[in-house]
């Protein structure tokens, strides 16, 4: 069959591709003035586009009698009300060139036929006075000829003769004040005339805000109207045609608007008679006629009628019935170049819009279409012997697009954009991705027939059906039937805005509202991994704010030199699987040994957090989930609904939920560095419900029992490492503390505690002793017993051999014995003195002995620890009963008497004097 453009001719507006769109917005006081385009003030022109619709002929034999004049005129008041676009203002220009041509109108060849139906007429030419709601300003007039014309009455009075008979009712026009009996002169001084009043009902609205005496200029307006009827009627050779809007809603937005068209509708239906300019099936003859020279080959549209019913008639099952009978081949017929159901989409759906022109409006959008096609007809594949709707390109069409926005609202745009038409469109991705629907452009065609069909239908019929679908874009000897079915699947699992009914033979359609589910598994798609990696990193740091250990997530590699535990937790594309890859290996090594260029000093400090790959697969998709509600929260939020709303905020706050615990479960694998053992790692069994709380718990347990992470240093620990003291080798308690700082080849401390709290128990057990001094010498020594304020970064603490102190001891008691000899020698002899008595008494004195000792008072937070090793320690571990209230008080025991020399009393007195508690004793 012969493509539809290598048939008809479209007319040269339309080929050139220079088709002003406004060319179709004819407007009668232009005409009347002779300022409009020469499509509309030039009669031939205008003629040749034009079919004689049955409204027109009739409209148009009426008025010629009625200028004819005589016993053959009929009602000579014809009212036109029918809907916005439905060919009222095409009429009246039809009628304002026949009656300005007169009885030379026959010389027309355009208007031959019509003649003879309608009549010629016997006058050279009519008076015509057109009013519009654009022809007189309601609170200024018009001025013109030295006049300044303010009303209705005075516009056509002067308009049919001129100042001469505007003088006639000039008074009445300067005080807005309707004539009463006076307009039945100005017809007589001008016959045969024509009256067209155009768009009255707007110009009233506008009018009702001009007050006149006790009235407005609506007022006086609509009675004007009923003295005009009256004076028409009773006047031979006059016509009027006046112009009324179907219904209130096609005028401004305006309380009153009811009240002035049942006004007018009261003052016109008097007298005159509705006549409809277009019936619905002329539509079909009036798009061609003004859209085309030529419609081509008579054989070649009987051919593409008979092709499309055989077809049809095959696929009955598939297609609704109708188009299965003769009647839907007159209609094919009627319709050619375009199939029917596209016109019909405006004609029937689009139509039920009250503010939609019904003839206007849908031959711009179908001017704008063919000039479209045309242009593109070299780059055309398939069967083009009709215009479908799956022809029509949203994306070419601003006519089309701008129509539904006026119509439906702006967001509509959106619609067009993501789903429907342009390479940025869902239904354009799925073409370009699936070559056998992408050969006919089968998905672009199901959206664009899909939007078409989604307004003027509502309720349960709301939208367009599979089979409608199908009748819309199949084609003879193209692609097959299933296509669509495929197509629209895909559709519908990446359209943003599309929608479908559940029940029956689904019904599809848009709406700006965007489909949440769809909606996200689109947006997912365009997520990078970039922006995956960028959130796990943010949740990782916002989770691990308030760890047990230090945490540093995706540090540079130049790390300050860290004195405490410290975890690095990698970036998620370092992975590690069952081997660590050679870039995390590198990465980890180069953390765990250098500090910028130079050496690490402390490298017994950090551990390294790592992604299992198989976590990691998991966990992208988690996060896609969860950046895509947020996108359509962000993006979208303003055109959601309530119900969308809540469900969206569901969707967030699971997705949130699970991508946490998706984080916990893919980083499981720790991992630390070893100069002798290099990388070692291990991994996490159980997992929490997010990082933060799984790293304080099931890791922090796990580096412990895997002795990762030590909280106490053992003695067997301190010997194999060679940090246990001996005669000739004291050990400084700070080189220890260093030593599990910097060397790898010993375990993790958790912190200085760890060593701290180790050696006081070792001395206190009798392992070794605790020193204070230089190496060489020292002053004081601890044994089975507590090191007070003991801090193990201070220099001057050492551990010596336990023997070093019990030799102090000796020495000590050695002394007092060679005193007490001296004095039992001295009596012996009887040569004892005074002196030499006192000092035996000061060695015999028996200790003051207490029941208990207690100390209280308020200490500051920061000496709480001190609590500890300054008054419990010395108790319990001496034996000493201790009760803990509010205060203090350790006791004396059968076993151990607390004294004044007793070292434990001296400690505890010592130190609440230093913390400033009271002290008191029994």
């Amino acid at each position: 069959m012969t493509a539809w453009f290598k048939n008809v001719i479209p007319h040269i507006d339309i080929r050139n591709g220079l088709l002003d769109e406004s060319v179709f917005a004819a407007n009668l006081g232009e005409v009347a003035m002779g300022t409009g385009r020469e499509i509309y003030t030039n009669p031939e022109m205008f003629f040749q586009k034009t079919y004689f619709t049955t409204g027109l002929k009739n409209i148009a034999k009426r008025v010629i009698k009625g200028l004819n004049g005589g016993q053959d005129a009929e009602n000579r008041v014809v009212s036109l009300q029918t809907g916005f676009g439905g060919g009222k203002t095409h009429t009246l220009i039809s009628l304002y060139h026949l009656a300005k041509w007169g009885n030379s109108s026959k010389k027309s060849q355009y208007i031959k036929n019509l003649l003879t139906e309608i009549g010629t007429p016997n006058f050279e030419t009519a008076k015509i006075a057109v009013f519009t709601n654009n022809t007189n300003d309601a609170a200024q007039g018009r001025k013109v000829d030295d006049l300044t014309i303010r009303t209705i009455w005075g516009e056509l009075a002067y308009q049919l003769g001129g100042k001469k008979t505007y003088e006639l009712i000039k008074e009445n026009d300067q005080k807005l004040i309707a004539p009463k009996g006076l307009f039945k002169k100005v017809l007589e001084q001008c016959k045969p005339a024509l009256i067209l009043v155009d768009e009255l009902a707007d110009y009233c609205i506008s009018a009702s805000a001009v007050k006149v005496e006790a009235s407005n200029l609506s007022d006086q307006t609509i009675s004007f109207m009923q003295e005009l009827t009256e004076a028409i009627s009773g006047t031979d050779n006059c016509v009027l045609i006046a112009t009324l809007p179907a219904s209130s809603q096609e005028l401004a937005a305006s309380s009153i608007a009811e009240q002035i068209l049942t006004a007018l509708e009261n003052r016109l239906s008097r007298v005159g008679s509705n006549v409809k300019p277009v019936e619905d099936d002329e539509i079909f003859e009036v798009i061609r006629c003004r859209l085309f020279e030529n419609l081509g080959n008579s054989s070649e549209i009987e051919k593409v009628t008979a092709s499309y019913s055989y077809m049809y008639q095959s696929l009955f099952s598939e297609i609704p019935i109708y188009a299965t009978k003769s009647e839907y081949r007159e209609k094919l017929l009627k319709s050619y170049p375009f199939h029917p159901e596209l016109i019909d989409m405006f004609r029937l759906r689009w139509a039920s819009h009250p503010h939609f022109q019904r003839t206007r409006g849908v031959l711009r959008i179908l001017a704008a279409i063919v000039s479209d096609l045309w242009k593109r007809q070299t780059s055309l594949a398939g069967n083009h012997s009709l215009i479908h709707t799956s022809d029509v390109c949203f994306s070419n069409l601003d006519a089309l697009a701008g129509q539904i926005t006026t119509l439906y609202g702006p967001n509509w745009d959106s619609v067009i954009d993501s789903d429907v038409s342009g390479t940025s469109s869902n239904a354009f991705r799925i073409d370009n991705e699936v070559k056998t629907l992408g050969a006919n452009n089968i998905t672009q065609g199901i959206a664009a027939t899909i939007l078409l069909g989604t307004f003027g239908v509502q309720g349960h019929n709301k939208g367009i059906s599979l089979s409608e679908l199908k009748l819309c874009m199949i084609k003879p000897d193209s692609f097959n039937h299933n296509e669509i079915n495929g197509a629209l699947d895909r559709l519908e699992n990446n359209a943003h805005y599309l929608y479908y009914s559940s029940s029956g033979e689904k019904q599809y359609w848009f709406h700006t509202k965007p489909n949440i589910n769809i909606l996200i598994n689109q947006i997912k798609n365009d997520i990078k991994p970039v922006d995956i990696e960028a959130e796990i990193l943010k949740r990782i740091s916002a989770q691990t704010a308030k760890s047990q250990i230090n945490v540093l997530v995706n540090p540079s590699e130049d790390i300050p030199e860290q004195l405490k535990p410290t975890l690095i937790i990698l970036k998620p594309k370092n992975l590690v699987n069952s081997h660590v890859s050679s870039i995390a290996k590198n990465i980890i090594e180069k953390i765990a040994t250098k500090k910028g260029n130079g050496e690490r000093i402390y490298r017994n400090t950090m551990l390294f957090l790592a992604c299992s790959e198989h976590g990691y697969t998991k966990l992208q998709t988690d996060i896609k989930d969860y950046l895509a509600c947020q996108k359509i929260n962000s993006d979208y939020g303003s055109q959601l609904e309530k119900d969308q709303k809540d469900d969206i905020k569901k969707k967030i706050d699971d997705s949130l939920k699970q991508s946490d615990t998706s984080i916990a479960i893919a980083y499981s694998v720790v991992l630390k560095h070893s100069a002798k053992n290099g990388i070692e790692k291990i991994a996490l069994k159980q997992f929490k419900d997010d990082l933060g709380s799984q790293i304080n718990t099931y890791l922090m347990d796990l580096l412990k029992s895997e002795e990762w992470l030590l909280d106490s240093i053992g003695l067997a620990t301190l010997r194999s490492h060679g940090l246990f003291p001996s005669i000739e080798n004291p050990v400084k308690a700070k080189d220890i503390l260093e030593a599990f700082l910097r060397f790898d080849d010993k375990p993790m401390i958790s912190s200085a505690d760890a060593v701290s709290n180790s050696l006081l128990r070792y001395c206190s057990n009798g392992d070794f002793c605790i020193a204070s001094g230089d190496g060489k010498s020292f002053s004081n020594y601890w044994l089975k017993e507590t090191v007070p304020f003991f801090d193990v970064n201070d220099v001057s603490y050492w551990l010596v051999d336990k023997s070093l102190k019990q030799q102090i001891q000796t020495s000590s008691i050695s002394t007092s014995n060679d005193a007490l000899i001296n004095i039992v020698d001295s009596l012996s002899n009887g040569h004892i003195d005074e002196n030499d008595i006192q000092s035996m008494n000061s060695n015999v004195v028996q200790a003051k002995e207490f029941k208990s000792v207690t100390i209280y008072g308020r200490v500051p937070f920061e000496n709480y620890t001190q609590i500890y090793q300054s008054f419990l320690v010395p108790f319990v571990s001496n034996k000493i009963d201790v009760e803990i209230e509010f205060k203090i008080k350790g006791k004396s025991t059968k076993t151990k008497m607390l004294t004044e020399v007793s070292q434990e009393y001296k400690i505890v007195k010592e130190s609440a004097k230093q913390l400033g508690l009271s002290f008191e004793e029994e």
